[in-house]
């Protein structure tokens, strides 16, 4: 009778307890043991929880949900959209009317403004705090930007890239203007920042390093012959063939992906991808190695960024798949040189129907022979941005209370 007393009275003790006061020093233990999902979950509980997942756990300004923006440079409204999440919201962005969304770094979107005579006005904007950094005017013919760090820090470095023409552009916070360079060799269809250096790759499938360091010391002197560029001659474990090969640069976690996306160059098929190839860079061998299982990873292609996310980490029961969105054949083509594309369908007669913005592959399945993506031949391709988790969970409570 005794112990049965004691355990009611245990038990009434836990009925009782008010959660909401729990110490936060325990609660960020627990909290920082949760996946991305079930910290959204969370702080639905209480306001005291959502303090402390949406601003006070360690890397709590890292962690977010992968989204698709849509593109469209005459709104003031984004439509965006979480595919793990399986929900879309419109995000207001007066700062982006008139401008074309370029690509992204993390929760940071790279705007751009087409100003006419050849030239680009570029700024990076957080469209969750809403900071923002304008970069110097440059010309309109490159075709991807790529960062070394988040906007926030001062010794980033910002890379402009142009594949025909070979040519880079370096800017970091303080400088007045773009510092160019010229490579020599083939011309390069992708690049990514990974471990403290650039990486380019051209169409032999070979690898051009530069290091942040040494941009760092060639603005400093403006000097662009003082840009130090690594060569490397990569092996290729298989053959391969250029035409009808999108190639992308990942970074995951330390190791430098490249994907190849496979798709139909007869002109009826314009925008059919049919395959996906992945690869590892061995750094000490310098050859690409086939990978065949991603693991928990999960990869988001895209022309102007592309990224790997842990499923584990995220808390979502996938692995192993790509998510690509609707990009040109063409590396080096461009959302503004393109809006004579919209509603091409209708023009030429042709049937734009079951055509979609974005796809899904699923690796090493075993449904590779069946599988064929159309893309939609009248919008230009969504773009990959970073949704942060404490703004997943400050927007869940606007909505809640709201409702």
């Amino acid at each position: 009778m005794g112990r049965s007393r004691n355990r009611r009275r245990k038990k009434q003790k836990l009925v009782n307890l008010d959660w909401t006061e729990l110490p936060r020093g325990i609660l960020e233990i627990i909290f920082e043991r949760l996946t991305v999902t079930d910290c959204i979950s969370v702080s639905d509980v209480c306001k005291a929880w959502r303090h402390v997942v949406a601003q006070e756990l360690a890397g709590w300004q890292s962690r977010g949900v992968p989204w698709l923006m849509m593109s469209g440079k005459d709104r003031e409204v984004r439509t965006c959209i979480s595919i793990l999440q399986k929900q879309h919201w419109d995000i207001a962005l007066p700062e982006a009317y008139g401008r074309y969304c370029w690509g992204s770094y993390q929760d940071w979107l790279i705007l751009v403004k087409h100003i006419g005579c050849f030239y680009l006005e570029i700024s990076l904007l957080n469209p969750f705090s809403r900071n923002k950094t304008d970069l110097p005017k440059t010309w309109n013919f490159y075709h991807k930007i790529v960062l070394s760090g988040l906007p926030i820090l001062e010794n980033y470095v910002c890379m402009l890239v142009h594949s025909q023409c070979r040519e880079l552009s370096f800017w970091v916070p303080g400088a007045e203007s773009w510092l160019k360079h010229k490579l020599d060799g083939e011309p390069f269809e992708d690049a990514v920042f990974c471990d403290g250096s650039f990486y380019l790759i051209s169409n032999d499938y070979n690898i051009w390093q530069i290091k942040s360091a040494n941009i760092f010391a060639s603005i400093r002197t403006y000097d662009a012959y003082e840009v130090k560029i690594d060569c490397h001659e990569v092996i290729m474990s298989e053959e391969q063939e250029n035409s009808g090969v999108l190639k992308y640069l990942v970074e995951s976690c330390g190791e430098l992906l490249l994907v190849c996306r496979l798709y139909n160059t007869k002109a009826e098929a314009i925008l059919e991808t049919h395959d996906f190839k992945v690869y590892s860079l061995n750094f000490s061998l310098m050859s690409w190695k086939r990978v065949h299982d991603l693991g928990d990873k999960i990869l988001f292609l895209g022309k102007c960024c592309s990224r790997s996310v842990s499923s584990t980490e995220l808390g979502v029961a996938m692995r192993n798949r790509i998510y690509f969105s609707n990009d040109h054949a063409a590396p080096w083509w461009n959302e503004w040189d393109s809006d004579h594309l919209y509603g091409i369908s209708a023009r030429l007669n042709l049937n734009n129907a079951g055509r979609k913005d974005w796809g899904m592959f699923s690796l090493g399945n075993g449904i590779h022979e069946d599988f064929c993506f159309r893309g939609n031949r009248d919008r230009w391709g969504p773009i990959w941005l970073t949704c942060p988790q404490w703004w997943c969970c400050r927007k869940l409570a606007v909505n809640r209370y709201s409702n």
